[in-house]
């Protein structure tokens, strides 16, 4: 029953955001009714987590500033995890303006912008500091760039918790001590070739239906940051983490192209820098997060150890070879190279 209450609040509201997305006077999905003078804007901001994420406290806070600095000409209503759809829905419904906002990860966007998988590849980034550098510069606003053409703006980089390794069947230090492990990976060439690089079966599900997958042994472990772990309640059918830190895990603040076109220009500059203010904010909160979730992880009688990195980073070596072309192998060569600066 604690199963079946689970995946019915994560997925609450689905069925009562779609048909708002229809729309009750006939319209087309992604259509909109013309906007009376005077009258509010009420824009659906997307995310995949659960309520009690960072990323709820980041939307809520970013939707409370555009309704003050546009005197509520623009309301924001934030709708959380499987609210709006899956995981790969969300980025789907920005093209079609079904979804007007989204904040999503990386592994997400990979299938819509290959050069994006560049960003994920296995244990890219050293620390923070290097990952934020590079999203901050020319080559993230490069990727930001790349989504107009999918009818999506690239609104900023944020970030959502380094992602480590969890498991149930063994404790995790070395690449072999993967083999053999069905683990879940979200949707993304990448992450499929580095857990397949270290023997692992890597299998895609739905992050909604990775807490039953565990209960019921369908797979042995997954790979997501220590908030997902708690803020899912993964924690409860968890028992071993390494810390294998293997992708920084950033994540991007999209708009609907379709759907913020139709907005004023004031409109849209209260939203493109209050996105940027929020930024900072996001990975402060993200960061200090992480460490209170990862306490909160021993604490519930998880094993958390520290892996060995060289070791784990030589095993995925040929991962880098097989996406060096598929990424386009200048821009690949570019990234490699600010990561390691």
């Amino acid at each position: 029953m604690r199963d079946l209450n689970r995946r019915k609040f994560i997925t609450r509201g689905l069925g009562i955001a779609a048909a708002a997305s229809a729309g009750a006077t006939g319209l087309g999905l992604g259509a909109r009714p013309a906007r009376a003078a005077g009258q509010p804007v009420v824009l659906k901001l997307a995310h995949p987590d659960t309520p009690i994420h960072p990323a709820q406290e980041i939307a809520m806070r970013f939707g409370k500033l555009v309704e003050e600095r546009t005197g509520g000409s623009v309301k924001i209503r934030v709708f959380a995890g499987g609210q709006l759809g899956s995981e790969v829905n969300i980025v789907s419904g920005l093209t079609t303006g079904i979804v007007d906002l989204a904040m999503h990860t990386t592994g997400f966007l990979e299938s819509f912008f290959p050069r994006i998988q560049a960003l994920d590849l296995p244990f890219l980034f050293h620390d923070s500091a290097t990952a934020e550098r590079l999203l901050d510069g020319p080559i993230g606003q490069e990727l930001l760039n790349d989504m107009q053409a999918k009818g999506i703006y690239g609104l900023t980089w944020g970030h959502y918790g380094w992602r480590v390794t969890e498991t149930n069947n063994r404790v995790v230090k070395v690449p072999q001590d993967l083999a053999g492990l069905k683990i879940r990976i979200q949707p993304g060439a990448v992450f499929a070739a580095m857990f397949k690089a270290v023997g692992a079966v890597p299998i895609v599900i739905d992050l909604a239906e990775l807490y039953i997958a565990l209960s019921q042994g369908t797979v042995n472990g997954y790979e997501l940051p220590f908030l997902a772990v708690v803020t899912t309640k993964l924690v409860e059918v968890t028992k071993y983490v390494g810390v294998t830190n293997h992708v920084y895990n950033g994540g991007a603040f999209m708009a609907s192209k379709v759907r913020f076109d139709t907005l004023t220009p004031k409109e849209q500059e209260v939203i493109r820098e209050t996105v940027k203010e929020i930024q900072p904010g996001w990975r402060k909160l993200v960061a200090e997060k992480s460490i209170e979730n990862r306490k909160i992880c021993e604490q519930r009688g998880l094993k958390v150890n520290e892996i060995d990195y060289p070791a784990f980073r030589k095993a995925m070596e040929p991962v880098y070879t097989e996406f060096r072309e598929k990424i386009g192998a200048e821009f690949a060569d570019k990234v490699i190279k600010a990561a390691s600066a």
